[in-house]
């Protein structure tokens, strides 16, 4: 994997990901994987001022997993963070209790000030890559703990 610096705003335009198939995790246990073949994009609007508009719009077309993820939704910001590009909100009051979110809120600041998620909207998005070139993207869910990941 590839290493990036820690809390660095990541900016881009648009790219997008071939899904082949998919992982299903609830606490942490996998309960469900299968061969999918849909496309993950990703499109940053603004040049990633998320005070002007800037949202990460998401979009997963042919989405077999209707049921699981919403087939499009939106991020306030990208930031760097070890192994990993991090796509999330950080609302200053939400309708999710998200560790995750209250880490990046406390380091970068707030960018609105409400989110209310609706079911199956992922709270965070992670692009793992290697090589600058996308191996994984995994979507992280609150209620129940839930984690979805795309190869």
């Amino acid at each position: 994997m590839d290493q990036w610096p820690n809390f660095q705003v990541f900016t881009f335009r648009e790219f997008s990901f071939s899904v082949e198939s998919y992982k299903e995790y609830i606490c942490g246990c996998l309960v469900n994987s299968g061969y999918v073949n849909c496309v993950v994009t990703f499109k940053q609007h603004n040049n990633g001022n998320y005070h002007l508009g800037g949202v990460i719009s998401v979009q997963i077309r042919n989405n077999p997993l209707k049921d699981k993820i919403l087939s499009s939704f939106e991020f306030d910001s990208c930031v760097t963070m070890g192994d990993r590009l991090m796509m999330y909100i950080g609302a200053n009051h939400s309708n999710v209790d998200d560790t995750s979110l209250h880490m990046m809120t406390s380091f970068m600041g707030y960018t609105r000030e409400r989110k209310d998620y609706v079911t199956n909207e992922p709270t965070v998005g992670n692009i793992f890559t290697t090589n600058q070139q996308i191996v994984r993207i995994a979507f992280k869910f609150v209620n129940p703990d839930r984690l979805i990941e795309f190869y």
